[in-house]
């Protein structure tokens, strides 16, 4: 799922296909999660499955989610700079355009602030930046998705 936002041509144009990466950043964990929490609610134990359990079990199937998610993006970012260089090339240009067409900055300035947009867009685009963002989405998508399903489920067999 990661490596779907670095296609070739994903990123060249203001279309629909930027919208996919982040939706099943979101749904694939999501689906994960409901499933899992509904197989174990179904399965048959002497002592029922209790809302910590399934909130813990779940927040780590979304850890190693987010994990290998983060792992790739690392071997990614550090290994095969060429798989992001054109992603990269399109947003300085996209920075450029856009200050430029910006009449509120002064011409005098216009170099500092694309310098300081471009270092900006690196820290962004950083393994640890994205890590964090990473984790965030994928554990708070679990948690949502663990507390609908297992009240759901509750409140049907009860």
């Amino acid at each position: 799922m990661l490596l779907v936002q670095y296609l070739n041509g994903l990123y060249r144009s203001n279309s629909a296909a930027a919208f996919f990466p982040m939706f099943f950043n979101l749904v694939i964990p999501g689906i994960g999660v409901y499933l899992f929490v509904k197989s174990l609610m179904q399965k048959q134990v002497d002592a029922p499955v209790n809302m910590g359990k399934a909130l813990f079990l779940s927040l780590m199937m979304s850890l190693i989610m987010a994990g290998t998610n983060i792992a790739a993006y690392q071997h990614i970012y550090n290994n095969k700079k060429e798989i992001i260089q054109d992603w990269r090339s399109l947003q300085y240009a996209a920075i450029d355009k856009s200050v430029d067409g910006d009449e509120s900055v002064l011409v005098a300035d216009k170099a500092k602030r694309k310098s300081t947009l471009k270092e900006n867009f690196e820290v962004k685009i950083g393994p640890s930046a994205f890590g964090g963002f990473e984790l965030m989405m994928c554990v708070s998508t679990g948690m949502v998705v663990c507390l609908i399903v297992f009240v759901w489920n509750y409140k049907q067999t009860s």
